[in-house]
């Protein structure tokens, strides 16, 4: 029966994840002064469209710098992509220890969320949308679907159509100003309610009360 189904959604340890200032030496040490930063941490796999998000960013604006921290099956191909471009407004480093990527995603100031266009997707919620959150780092997200769904409600950031370039230029620049301070109150809400005791409370209470 319906009532006897119940979705949980995934969630973010607030206690590990949360809002800080920039490691100085960090930003130094990468050559990331002054720059905004849009950082792409996680799997750089088939499903990931890095190899489109890389032949964008020729077109994107010289003030942005884009951090890709991570590997996966495509990594080298996209490492090739960025070195045939001769992009110097992009750094890939090495996947980094679950413990220290705190203190890399607080480095950025825009989340990269992209997945390739498809119907697969839809359903997909990327967990790294709530780490980025809980950070007040903005959401530039290329997911349709349910993940769309949860940016839109929350207004933690932009989307974009996956896979399309021009939208994903537009998005990229519209995240300024007035704009990014919305997402960052957006941030705020929506980590409110996917708070990993919140939502741990509302399992409970659908195992032991209903």
């Amino acid at each position: 029966p319906e009532k006897k189904i119940h979705v949980i959604k995934n969630g973010v340890h607030l206690d590990a994840f949360a809002p800080g200032p920039k490691d100085p030496d960090l930003i130094k040490s990468l050559g990331l002064e002054g720059k905004k930063v849009v950082g792409y941490i996680g799997t750089h796999g088939m499903a990931h469209s890095l190899d489109f998000i890389m032949k964008s960013i020729a077109k994107a604006p010289v003030n942005f710098h884009f951090l890709f921290i991570g590997d996966g099956a495509e990594k080298e191909n996209v490492r090739q992509i960025k070195e045939d471009l001769n992009l110097q407004n992009v750094t890939m480093l090495d996947p980094v220890p679950k413990s220290e990527i705190g203190k890399y995603i607080l480095l950025t100031d825009i989340a990269l969320v992209p997945l390739r266009k498809s119907d697969t997707f839809k359903t997909v919620i990327p967990s790294k949308i709530f780490e980025n959150a809980a950070m007040e780092k903005p959401i530039l997200l290329g997911v349709e679907g349910e993940a769309k769904g949860i940016i839109d409600q929350y207004g933690a950031g932009l989307c974009f159509e996956p896979e399309n370039e021009a939208d994903f230029l537009h998005q990229l620049e519209r995240l300024d100003g007035e704009t990014y301070q919305r997402c960052q109150a957006g941030c705020r809400a929506l980590v409110k309610d996917f708070d990993r005791k919140v939502l741990a409370d509302k399992m409970l209470k659908v195992l032991f009360i209903n």
